[in-house]
């Protein structure tokens, strides 16, 4: 065992001989923290705060297999990236292979994504721990303690301590990267649908128009594809097709598969055999699978020059117009290969019996690729897959970051994966794969989110609607609710399922998505500024309640409610015929978005929610920015902006760029304080420019102080006094952004 103090709130424990093919940490300079100790004691690891006291047990290496086990204190789990279930994950096991399987249900492991890292609460202080391998990893959670396990030499990992759980997920994150700002208008509404043609995406397209319902992306599923060869088109796509969805404001998204058919006469395929850029089977030829387009290679992305060959192939999607990549498939999914056509073909040559249909029931569950498959690095070296299979897809968002580096220059990526590692958010969005159009799924959603979210992923989001199955009107209603609170938010189905676009159920169903979709788009600055602080700090965007106060151990099992931004508390209805639910509302005041009205903390209400409303709770001291809902992201060169004021005393920040450019990395940004106060006669309103470095986009202002007393008389405007009206209930003061600042 080795012990490394790479600052004060992070050790570094490896056990035996680990190896990974690439390094995802970054590097760390050590200083001083309080209260936090790691050591080597009786030769055994010693972790402990005043809260914490976690204790190696043991360790073992059996079977290709090495495991650590401890014990700790009563403790809850949290994280682990995308994983079915409720938040805690006590008494849970879990697998690290990044797998796709289509129907998620309660007890489906693995899933797409593997993040081995999670947070335990023990007593009141939250500790980090990342296992630090690609390979295949395990982990079994019990009250008492934990057992993790990977299929490697050894085990490296990182201790991280908060004690408070943001200082957990913000430190985590400074080690394996965060988030981007992404384009301004990968915060919009998206719509998909697996089967759209060139005249069904114009159509969509123009109906949002029409309909006045904002929309900002359309996506295109794999029919636009010839034969489904990647960085192909059908003929009736090449012509103006993007050309007439930019007209209309709008951007277009394309689905990438990292499978290569196999055919001669296909360019792509020609010039990675060139470079003999494939994974490679046991014998050292091409491995092979069976993906959309039939039989496929798949590139080495582990190779650096492979993953420059995949990023210049972008160049066919990009010059015709395409503004953001879609990696589908990249886990890799393989539903069929070589070898298992060989095995199905020898158990067939026996008689139909119960046990030959197991067997092939069997051959459907098993990732051959692991350990039939290999990669090679930079320096020659070869590594099975089991060793890389968890980054092909982190490797893959790499490369796709590279060819917008290579294509459009300047110009901020937008990629949207269904795989990756931990650290994958530095490259890539997220979203949680083939749901189905289940009111259960509805509800799960949130707990997986909000895992991503604890695990430093966070852009997040599902499918509205749920891709597989048919989606009902009700079931659509509530889900466009939820999602437009959701940091991702996109309405995809698969191809023979009912459709879901917001018309597809009458006019009743379609008002219901309008107006969420608007509120979208009018909180547009409050989201932006969230995704500024993802990106500066690492904090999910949509949070637990148990962030909000961590030693109530009430919130640990909440995974229906959720706080959105820092401010504003969403519970969605999930259930089918169901006009009220029961909200808890955490400590503090919150106040109803809806009506005004006040709820204490720390209570259970009754609250009414009929199909056209979703319960949206705003915290008393908070600033909520808003704007006017729009066609699509800065329409309009110049925008208004509304300051909504929950409260006596508040403080709130306000984040702008241009939206497109990476000139914000240069400073090329304003980041604004809003902060109010109150006397016997009047309110008073200070506004700073933290940050100076771009031109603004907002012009004029109104501030509301919500349901305000009508003995105030005064408001001072950074010391001067301002003339001010009522506007029903609320104070009111308008004024130009550029006469204050």
């Amino acid at each position: 065992m080795k012990i490394e103090k790479l600052d004060g709130s992070i050790f570094k424990v490896t056990y035996g001989m680990p190896q990974n093919p690439i390094e995802v940490v970054q590097k760390f300079h050590a200083n001083d923290v309080k209260d936090f100790y790691c050591a080597q004691e009786n030769n055994m690891l010693i972790v402990k705060d005043k809260e914490i006291l976690i204790t190696q047990r043991s360790e073992d290496f059996k079977n290709g297999i090495f495991s650590v086990d401890f014990s700790c204190k009563e403790a809850h789990f949290f994280g682990f990236g995308e994983k079915m279930g409720y938040l805690d994950k006590r008494g849970r096991n879990f697998k690290m292979i990044n797998s796709d399987f289509p129907l998620h249900t309660p007890d489906l492991d693995p899933m797409y994504i593997s993040i081995p890292f999670f947070i335990a609460i023990i007593g009141k202080s939250a500790i980090g721990i990342f296992v630090d391998s690609t390979s295949y990893s395990f982990f079994n959670l019990r009250e008492d303690g934990f057992t993790l396990s990977a299929r490697d030499e050894g085990i490296t990992m990182y201790f991280i301590y908060g004690p408070d759980v943001k200082n957990v997920i913000s430190t985590f994150t400074g080690i394996v990267g965060r988030m981007e700002m992404p384009p301004a208008w990968a915060i919009g509404y998206q719509q998909s649908r697996w089967s759209y043609s060139k005249d069904e995406a114009i159509e969509v397209a123009k109906k949002m128009r029409q309909k006045d319902i904002p929309c900002d992306v359309i996506y295109l599923d794999i029919d636009y594809m010839d034969g489904y060869r990647v960085f192909t088109w059908k003929n009736d796509f090449e012509n103006g097709f993007s050309d007439q969805l930019h007209n209309m404001g709008f951007k277009l998204v394309t689905i990438v598969d990292p499978g290569v058919k196999i055919d001669q006469n296909y360019d792509i395929y020609r010039s990675a055999k060139s470079i003999d850029g494939f994974v490679k089977d046991k014998e050292g030829n091409d491995f092979t699978g069976y993906v959309w387009p039939g039989r496929c290679n798949f590139p080495d992305f582990l190779r650096s020059d492979v993953r420059e060959w995949w990023a210049r192939s972008h160049r066919a999607l990009f010059e015709k117009g395409v503004d953001g990549i879609w990696n589908d498939m990249n886990e890799p999914a393989i539903v069929w290969t070589d070898s298992k056509t060989k095995k199905v073909s020898e158990l067939f040559k026996r008689e139909i019996d119960f046990q030959i249909l197991g067997e092939a029931k069997s051959l459907f569950s098993q990732d051959d690729a692991g350990d039939e498959a290999f990669h090679k690095d930079d320096s020659g070296k070869i590594w099975p897959h089991y060793k890389v299979r968890n980054i092909y897809a982190y490797l893959e968002a790499m490369s796709t970051k590279r060819a917008f580096e290579i294509h459009k220059p300047g110009k901020r990526p937008f990629i949207l994966t269904r795989s990756g590692f931990a650290g994958i958010q530095k490259y890539a969005a997220v979203w949680t794969g083939d749901n189905s159009s289940w009111w259960e799924h509805l509800e799960i959603e949130m707990p997986i989110s909000m895992g991503l979210g604890l695990s430093g992923v966070a852009f997040t989001g599902a499918d509205v609607g749920g891709f597989g199955g048919d989606a009902n009107g009700e079931l659509l209603a509530r889900w466009m609710e939820m999602g437009s609170f959701f940091p991702f938010f996109r309405n995809h189905s698969a191809i023979g399922t009912a459709r879901q676009e917001p018309w597809s159920f009458g006019e009743k169903i379609e008002e219901i998505a309008k107006k969420y979709i608007k509120l979208r788009y009018a909180l547009f600055p409050y989201i932006y500024t969230a995704f500024y602080f993802a990106h500066k700090e690492g904090i999910p965007i949509i949070k637990p309640l148990f962030m909000l106060d961590q030693n109530n151990k009430d919130l640990y099992s909440i995974n229906d409610e959720f706080v959105f931004g820092d401010s504003i508390l969403v519970a969605p209805v999930t259930r089918p015929n169901t006009t009220w639910r029961t909200v808890y509302i955490p400590k503090d005041k919150w106040i109803d978005m809806r009506n005004g009205n006040i709820y204490e903390g720390d209570h259970v209400y009754k609250i009414d929610a009929p199909l056209e409303e979703i319960p949206i709770f705003v915290k008393d001291g908070s600033i909520i920015f808003k704007t006017d809902p729009l066609n699509y992201i800065f329409e309009r060169e110049k925008m208004n902006l509304y300051v909504d004021v929950y409260g006596n005393s508040a403080i709130g920040y306000l984040y702008e760029d241009d939206g497109e450019t990476l000139g914000y990395k240069d400073g090329q940004y304003n980041l604004y304080e809003f902060a109010i106060g109150s006397a016997v006669d009047g309110y008073t309103i200070g506004i700073k420019r933290l940050h100076n470095g771009y031109s603004g986009r907002y012009d004029n202002v109104k501030v509301k102080f919500l349901n305000a007393p009508r003995m105030i008389t005064k408001i001072r405007l950074n010391g001067k006094e301002v003339e001010n009206h009522f506007e029903g209930k609320d104070l009111v003061i308008e004024f130009q952004m550029k006469d204050v600042i």
